[in-house]
């Protein structure tokens, strides 16, 4: 399935001296009668080759027809030095549009954009550490965990967040998903869960955990279901953090399972993160390889202070399902959220209260092959952020929007100047 872009792009050259590469003028459509706020612009550096001539040792980036620069980053998503992306994020009004040109510069001229994302895995030693790529904690389970992995990381694993939101994963076998619920703009995880400050379970002013996962899937964490039981990934195997790339208007990284088994045949599961300038949720890009075994993916919800499951048919394209309650740890009202592509979606569920494995979770079943990323997005929404979230209409309001976003294709049409 095509995960498409949300603006509508037309193309025309710019006329510039022959010893440096064409401008470009970017024409950019917003298709929709509301406004944008943060709408996506994704030009691949394939794309671009198609116009003009990439220079080496530069950076693409776009400024409007008044020269102010827009806020972007060129990502480098393969790890081989060179830029394959360029990101940009931009507000544009209801069915209107807007000109942008896109031009290269060194590295050094880059401007430097207010910093809306952040990723962060701190290893529990002085000062904390920045790590990158780091391997989990092996042999911590639910049985086991009190303490140990808090002891070797910061936050208990990775982190990470918008200027909306933020969560963190468990970075040992229990592997769950976590929300950290903020009343705040500014990226404040680097020193949440450090020594000598308030723990990020109490109220502050920045905002706090505002979930209990328990034994569920929590906050989206996956599983994969064959022959009726659901399996968690990475129960068993091996694990590890890599950050793919961390900007100012998005970042990104993945969490990888190898040797992870189900009934003795050994698979390898990569989980993909992403999270997005101005966005509640994180998107999810999950693969499996390494066998045949006919299995379905399973992403969930904690539904430990929810008895309702809403299902949302958003729209043509995607499926929501939706808990809204007063399930935050502060007894507040919290909606969570799972968008899911239609077209991959068996059904959905809910497992066992108590027991083994995976219990108090809401899920979707999704069908998927091996070697197929299969997408899905997390989302939450808590009243002390944002009063709008007590309503649960005005939630699924959002998400409806969301999901009409999500699906808008890019179109491009060059037209030589």
């Amino acid at each position: 399935m095509r995960i498409l872009i949300i603006l509508f792009i037309f193309i025309t050259f710019l006329a510039v001296s022959c010893n440096s590469p064409q401008e470009i003028r970017l024409q950019v459509f917003n298709p929709i009668d509301q406004q944008r706020n943060d709408a996506t612009i994704l030009l691949s550096r394939s794309a671009i080759a198609k116009w003009t001539e990439i220079p080496t040792g530069q950076l693409p980036i776009l400024e409007n027809m008044e020269g102010a620069y827009i806020p972007c980053q060129a990502d480098d998503l393969d790890g081989d030095g060179e830029w394959d992306e360029l990101f940009a994020l931009t507000d544009i009004g209801p069915s209107s549009q807007m000109t942008l040109i896109l031009k290269f510069i060194s590295p050094e001229e880059f401007p430097s954009f207010e910093v809306r994302t952040n990723l962060r895995l701190g290893a529990n030693k002085p000062d904390y550490p920045e790590l990158l790529q780091a391997a989990r904690l092996e042999g911590v389970g639910y049985h086991n965990y009190s303490g140990i992995t808090g002891e070797a990381f910061q936050m208990e694993g990775p982190a990470w967040e918008s200027d909306m939101v933020g969560f963190r994963n468990y970075l040992d076998q229990r592997n769950g998903m976590d929300i950290f619920g903020k009343l705040t703009r500014s990226m404040v995880l680097d020193s949440v869960g450090v020594a000598g400050r308030q723990s990020y379970h109490e109220p502050d002013q920045w905002g706090m955990d505002v979930l209990k996962v328990g034994t569920s899937l929590g906050a989206g964490a996956i599983g994969y279901m064959f022959n009726d039981s659901i399996y968690r990934v990475g129960d068993n195997g091996s694990g590890s953090y890599e950050v793919q790339f961390e900007g100012s208007q998005r970042s990104r990284f993945n969490l990888s399972y190898t040797n992870w088994n189900v009934q003795d045949s050994p698979l390898e599961v990569t989980h993909q993160i992403e999270i997005v300038a101005g966005r509640h949720c994180y998107q999810s890009n999950v693969t499996y390889s390494g066998s045949d075994l006919s299995l379905n993916f399973v992403p969930g919800i904690v539904n430990m202070k929810s008895d309702t499951l809403y299902v949302l048919n958003l729209n043509d394209y995607y499926t929501g399902f939706m808990t809204h309650d007063y399930q935050a740890e502060d007894a507040s009202l919290m909606a969570m959220a799972m968008i899911v592509p239609t077209v991959y979606l068996k059904t959905h569920g809910e497992t066992k209260e108590s027991g083994e494995g995976v219990t108090q979770t809401y899920y979707a079943l999704l069908d998927v092959q091996p070697d197929q990323p299969v997408p899905y997005r997390f989302y939450a929404l808590w009243e002390k952020e944002d009063p709008r979230w007590a309503s649960r209409e005005e939630v699924t309001a959002f998400l409806k929007i969301e999901a009409d976003r999500w699906a808008q294709s890019v179109v491009f049409e060059i037209q030589p100047q």
